[in-house]
């Protein structure tokens, strides 16, 4: 029948939809600077285990008064 073939063209185009939403949102976090934290705490839990990380509102702190300390080349 010839419905058979529309599933799985269906879900085929429903898995890439899926993928591409994935991947806009992967680089959003990147772009907005989200995903510094999950880095951070990945690295912590890696290279200092016995150190209990920051929490996240203790982290941005930290990067905002790093930012204001060293200003940089940045947009703003």
């Amino acid at each position: 029948m010839a419905t058979d073939a529309v599933v799985p063209a269906r879900s085929g185009a429903l898995a890439a939809l899926g993928r591409a939403w994935r991947a806009l949102v992967w680089f959003a976090k990147g772009v907005t600077g989200e995903s510094k934290y999950a880095a951070y705490v990945a690295h912590e839990r890696a290279a200092h285990p016995d150190r209990t990380p920051m929490t996240e509102r203790d982290f941005w702190r930290c990067v905002y008064s790093e930012q204001d300390a060293n200003p940089g080349a940045r947009c703003c």
